[in-house]
């Protein structure tokens, strides 16, 4: 059994993540998102770590994001670390990389022609990235088509 760190922001990001989870309930995991009702209402039974809002292009909470990964990570000790995006993401991925552990990317469904700003940041470091397209999967070498999230 693989203990999983699932990082992402609210919303969109949060709904395509946590509509995977059949494939790892299973496992023991914990959560790394923003408070908002969407994520304090589906994750009442789950292990969560609450992190710093707004990341669109804060320096200041990317750093303090990256403490807080750097904290948990070292504390949990997760086997992968597996986001949706968005923000929060690049902090996570870069701590679990540094601190050795496998980091997997699931680009939006919606990138369709290009890959978002934090899969840009990501992609030199995440062991895999995942798109949902196979136009975009075409364009970048070391993405993954596998599907798409319903």
């Amino acid at each position: 059994m693989a203990k999983i760190c699932l990082v992402c922001s609210s919303g969109g990001h949060f709904l395509e993540l946590i509509s995977l989870l059949p494939l790892w309930e299973e496992h023991e995991r914990f959560w790394v998102t923003f408070r908002g009702m969407d994520t304090e209402s589906a994750l009442q039974e789950e292990s969560v770590h609450w992190a710093y809002q707004p990341t669109n292009r804060s320096v200041v909470n990317c750093l303090r994001n990256f403490f807080l990964a750097w904290k948990i990570l070292r504390r949990e000790k997760p086997d992968i670390v597996f986001s949706s995006g968005a923000g929060v993401s690049v902090p996570f991925i870069y701590a679990g990389r540094m601190l050795g552990v496998p980091c997997l990317y699931l680009e939006s469904l919606t990138r369709v022609q290009t890959l978002s700003l934090s899969a840009k940041l990501v992609y030199p470091v995440v062991d895999v990235l995942l798109v949902q397209w196979p136009k975009l999967a075409a364009r970048y070498k070391r993405a993954r088509f596998e599907g798409r999230v319903a």
